[in-house]
């Protein structure tokens, strides 16, 4: 049963931006709302970043039961086009059960109890209306990726959203790093280039997909869980509402409407507090 929240920071891939937020402080607020959310789910809360990280989130005030800063030396001289290389070495270093939230993930409601309870659990699998960002990668790889590992299966284009990540069995975690570091060198070595941005589709994503086929692990994902969303590769509104989880993606993140209900939740949190009961 998961009873720890890992959140993982990585701040090369920022470098100047706010990792598809406008600003600093849209980013933070975002991360505090997850983290506020969070902590009355989950026993535990650690984070695993870097010092620029960890001075971040002091900044700012963000509070965990444990900041481990190890990204500072594993990530030097790593490609920040891999940026989602560090979420894995969280999720290799954790030692017993555990859920990784990105931090623009929130768990308004606490997590189905299957779901913590699972040898591995993700968001969802992605379908093929998701495959044409795979495609290329995918391709290079069947012709070019000469020690793939068996598993690797360049004819099915699967994956999992790892907006979250639950492990119960932990083993998996540390043969998905070093499979993903094997990936990333065939990828660099090869010279090819082309959205190399999206590599960690393939190193995170699709690999831990047919990883956990690989290796029979018993795996729920949340559109199991909503009558409109089983078998999708997308959360509905419905579901979302109904399961208390919100994952900004992409241009959400950017929306000064979500920024503003972002604030405006955080704002009634802090009133809240100081009322007395």
């Amino acid at each position: 049963m998961i009873e720890r929240a890992v959140y993982s920071l990585w701040t090369s891939p920022m470098d100047g931006e706010h990792v598809g937020f406008n600003t600093e402080e849209a980013l933070i607020n975002c991360f505090k709302l997850s983290l506020h959310y969070t902590k009355k789910w989950f026993k535990e809360v650690y984070l695993v970043t870097d010092v620029k990280g960890k001075a971040l989130v002091e900044k700012h005030g963000l509070k965990f039961d444990n900041i481990n800063t190890d990204l500072e030396h594993v990530m030097k001289g790593v490609y920040k086009n891999h940026w989602s290389l560090g979420k894995i070495y969280a999720c290799k270093i954790q030692d017993k059960p555990f859920m990784h939230i990105d931090i623009d993930v929130i768990w308004f409601k606490k997590p189905p109890e299957k779901i913590l309870k699972s040898d591995a659990s993700f968001q969802l699998v992605e379908n093929e209306h998701q495959e044409y960002w795979y495609a290329l990668l995918i391709d290079h790889a069947d012709k070019h990726y000469k020690n793939k590992p068996s598993w690797f299966n360049c004819k099915q284009i699967k994956a999992y959203n790892c907006g979250f990540i639950g492990f119960n069995k932990l083993g998996i975690a540390k043969e998905w790093w070093n499979e993903a570091l094997k990936y990333i060198k065939y990828l660099d070595d090869s010279g090819f280039d082309y959205n190399h941005h999206l590599s960690s589709l393939i190193f995170e994503q699709f690999a831990i997909y047919h990883l956990c086929r690989y290796r029979k692990y018993k795996v729920d994902v949340l559109t199991n869980h909503h009558p409109s969303t089983i078998g999708k590769g997308y959360i509905t509104e419905e579901a979302a509402k109904e399961l208390g989880y919100t994952h900004l993606i992409s241009s959400t993140k950017r929306d000064k409407k979500t920024e503003d209900l972002v604030r405006r939740k955080l704002e009634k949190i802090a009133k809240e507090s100081l009322t007395p009961a």
